[in-house]
């Protein structure tokens, strides 16, 4: 029986040298679509590391720090852009971290910005930002010269804008339909044009109700042939659609639960401002455990990185699942950083400090096993 037990096994471990990713994920087609289905196992033992290169923001001169920064690019120079929403201006940093200049002016005229809460970096080498309280997008050079501008106003809502190389974009739009309020995740032309719609999700209304914000979260990406990446948080499951909106790839893994705390809720509400008029904070409601997805990412080489709530040992460490091209679970990775651009194999992150202060980090990101 030893004997067998033994052959048994050694059959198994050759089996799975012999078919590669034997036993860390199925795969089959239903209906024309690619259904990958990943273990919480990754593929590979060893571990991708994100190593610490640069760090900008931190300085105490309010020109050259970060009050509220929501959003950054980086050019093919590694000239960094990032967008301060607090106080309305671009702030550009060089490759070795070194204040550069900034631009913008708080206002509502030509040009100027109220509230810009987003920045990409278009086809021709222009930078866009959104501005979501004067409800339009605003061009600059790289440089900082205003070139034009496009309103919104005809849309109610339209927030997180991503735009792909051929300067189409994703973006949200909030719309009302029989006294219900929804975001409607849409594809445009760059002339605000609609190609397609991706999803549409119910946004409650926190003055009529109690309202759980995860369940309004969803995430997309673009890679770099066009096609959409897509997930929502009800589970652990990412959409991959053409440029044309042609579902042709789901990605699912199996993940660990992690229940919600009452010390994670007074962190995540102590994080949420206050406004005017009804205390929305009071309206909120959270479930027993956090979703499976914090953050969604896509590298120049199409390899996947979905930020968990899997919490690492140090304040703000956190697991990340990464995916190789072809949607296997292939490593994973604890780090702080919260990947939101790439260029080349360098990760750029808007996280806190030490102090509790927003920075910009920039990271290298290398497997151990090359």
């Amino acid at each position: 029986m030893w004997r067998l037990n033994r052959f048994f096994v050694l059959s198994l471990v050759i089996l799975g040298l012999v078919l590669p990713g034997a036993g860390w994920q199925k795969i089959k087609n239903q209906d024309g679509v690619k259904i990958i289905e990943n273990s919480n196992k990754p593929k590979l033992a060893t571990p991708v590391k994100f190593e610490l290169e640069l760090t900008v923001g931190q300085n105490e001169d309010p020109e050259q720090s970060l009050a509220q920064p929501l959003g950054l690019v980086v050019d093919e120079d590694g000239q960094i852009y990032v967008v301060d929403s607090k106080e309305a201006k671009i702030k550009i940093f060089s490759p070795e971290g070194k204040f550069v200049r900034s631009f913008g002016q708080k206002g509502q005229g030509p040009g100027e910005l109220n509230m810009p809460s987003g920045i990409n970096l278009t086809a021709d080498g222009r930078l866009l930002v959104e501005d979501a309280l004067n409800r339009k997008m605003v061009f600059f050079s790289l440089e900082g010269e205003f070139l034009e501008e496009k309103s919104l106003a005809t849309k109610l809502g339209l927030v997180n804008l991503l735009v792909d190389r051929e300067d189409n974009f994703i973006a949200r739009e909030i719309t009302v339909e029989e006294s219900k309020m929804y975001f409607v995740i849409k594809k445009f032309k760059p002339d605000l044009t609609e190609i397609f719609q991706l999803d549409k999700v119910n946004f409650p209304n926190p003055l009529q109700g109690k309202i759980n914000l995860f369940n309004i979260m969803t995430y997309y990406q673009f890679d770099s042939q066009g096609n959409i990446l897509y997930a929502k948080n009800d589970q652990y499951e990412i959409k991959y659609y053409s440029p044309g909106g042609k579902l042709f790839q789901i990605v699912e893994k199996k993940y660990k639960k992690v229940k919600i705390t009452k010390e994670d809720i007074e962190e995540m509400l102590e994080k949420i401002p206050s406004t005017q008029g009804a205390n929305v904070k009071n309206r909120l409601v959270f479930p027993d455990y956090f979703p499976p997805i914090s953050y969604l990412s896509v590298d120049r080489s199409n390899q996947v990185y979905v930020r968990t709530y899997d919490k690492g040992q140090r304040k703000n460490e956190y697991w990340i699942d990464i995916f190789d091209d072809q949607g296997i679970f292939v490593a994973r990775s604890l780090t702080t950083a919260i990947p939101l651009f790439w260029r080349k194999k360098k990760a750029y992150s808007i996280e806190e400090d030490e102090n509790g202060y927003q920075v910009v980090r920039r990271y290298l990101v290398r497997w151990l096993n090359q």
